[in-house]
C-alpha cells in the first residue's frame, strides 16, 4: 500500500529555495544541515508533529508545486545540496532507481593532474577526482585481504 506523500507547506518551500550559497557551477547550495546521506534537509512543525524533508524537494515545491505520488526529484548537477530548480528534474521513482537521471551514463574525463604514481587523474560527473588505476589496485588488494581473512589462512600467514 503506497504511503501518503508529505505535503510541504509553501512557507517551508520558500525558505528552502532562498537560504542558499551560489557556486561557480551555478548550483544553489542549501545552507541547511546535511544529513548522513549527503542531502540538505529542512524541517518544520505542524500540529505538534515534526516533519523533515530534503531541501531540494522543498525547493521544487516552491517553484513547481507539490510532487505527485510515485515521482521523485533528481539532481541533474549531481550536487546533493543543490536546490536550483534548473538543476532539478521530476521523474518516476523507478526511472531514478535505474539511473535514469543520466548520472550513470556520463563518463569521467581526464584532467591535467597526475596521481603520486604518475597516472592520469579523472574527474567524475559527481565532481570527484581520482586515479582509476590506483583505485582499481586498492580494490584488488582489499578483495584479496578479505578472501584471506574469510578463508582463515590469515592467522597462519602471520
Amino acid at each position: 500500500m503506497p504511503q501518503n506523500p508529505i505535503l510541504i507547506p509553501e512557507r517551508v518551500a520558500e525558505r528552502a529555495a532562498t537560504r542558499i550559497d551560489v557556486t561557480e557551477e551555478g548550483c544553489w547550495e542549501s545552507t541547511y544541515s546535511v544529513a548522513s546521506h549527503g542531502y540538505a534537509q529542512i524541517g518544520w512543525q505542524d500540529g505538534g508533529y515534526r516533519q523533515v524533508v530534503t531541501a531540494h524537494r522543498a525547493s521544487w515545491v516552491h517553484f513547481h508545486g507539490q510532487i505527485p505520488p510515485g515521482m521523485t526529484i533528481d539532481h541533474r548537477c549531481r550536487n546533493r545540496r543543490c536546490v536550483n530548480p534548473d538543476h532539478l528534474q521530476l521523474m518516476t521513482n523507478v526511472k531514478n532507481a535505474r539511473g535514469g537521471g543520466g548520472f550513470h551514463q556520463q563518463k569521467p574525463v581526464p584532467t591535467d593532474e597526475r596521481c603520486s604514481r604518475g597516472h592520469i587523474v579523472l574527474r567524475y560527473p559527481s565532481g570527484a577526482k581520482h586515479c582509476r588505476e590506483c583505485a582499481q589496485e586498492w580494490a584488488r588488494r582489499k578483495a584479496a585481504r578479505q578472501l584471506l581473512k574469510r578463508s582463515g589462512l590469515e592467522d597462519q600467514a602471520a
